[in-house]
């Protein structure tokens, strides 16, 4: 039960923080952005120093198991001299037995040291393997960062580039309905006022004739009838 418990808050756990880091990014991705490139050039730091460390230490192993290669192979030399000096003729049956003694003792030494020489060599492989191991992570990491690093490149360049062109649509709208409002909305308010005026032209015309009506007689009478006479008075005096 512990242990369920214990792997359900970290699943929960992993989750929660990837929401925060999702939220952080919606907030403000630029500098989520900066904070990540900066999180994976410490951890490529890491990667590196590790590296070294394992630099240094393949090459103290390949030190020492050269030096026990070296030593080995000196002790094989010593007991190939005895050999060939017990193989002399010239050599003395009294020193056969000093020259067997040392032969001897030589031969457990170098019999006890092959395996500290073989122990070398294997630290050199396993070293070696770890080296090659951490140097293909330091190398993906190192890549990833250069391809994050090119990628956000590109996807600055795509929001520089969609907002620009944001504001070239906004600004051909814009155009568009400013050529719009020129082509209809000036010529259709004045159609309306011009026909308003018509309108109170054709009333005013109505109304005149209307008014003046009764001067030309209201009993069908002729122009000629219903204008006056000059008197014959006036004629006289004339």
């Amino acid at each position: 039960m512990f242990g369920f418990m214990k792997s359900f808050l970290g699943v929960k756990g992993k989750q929660l923080g990837q929401e925060i880091i999702e939220a952080i990014v919606e907030i403000d991705p630029e500098g989520a952005t900066q904070a990540q490139l900066e999180q994976m050039e410490q951890d490529l730091d890491r990667a590196g120093m590790v590296l070294q460390k394992i630099w240094v230490d393949y090459e103290r192993e390949v030190r020492e198991a050269e030096e026990a290669t070296g030593r080995y192979d000196k002790m094989l030399a010593a007991a190939e001299h005895l050999q060939a000096r017990l193989q002399n003729p010239a050599t003395s049956v009294s020193e056969h037995a000093g020259i067997e003694a040392s032969l001897d003792r030589l031969i457990g030494q170098i019999e006890a040291f092959a395996h500290d020489v073989e122990q070398e060599k294997q630290d050199v492989v396993e070293v070696k393997a770890l080296l090659e191991e951490a140097g293909a992570a330091y190398k993906v990491k190192a890549a990833a960062l250069t391809q994050a690093k090119h990628g956000i490149d590109r996807a600055k360049h795509d929001m520089q580039r969609a907002t620009l062109q944001a504001e070239r649509a906004e600004e051909k709208a814009r155009r568009a309905a400013e050529v719009a409002g020129l082509r209809g909305g000036g010529t259709n308010k004045l159609s309306i006022a011009t026909e308003a005026m018509q309108r109170k032209a054709q009333s005013v015309r109505g109304t005149v004739g209307i008014r003046f009506m009764p001067a030309f007689g209201s009993q069908g009478e002729g122009i000629g009838e219903a204008m006056p006479r000059p008197s014959q008075e006036g004629k006289k005096r004339n």
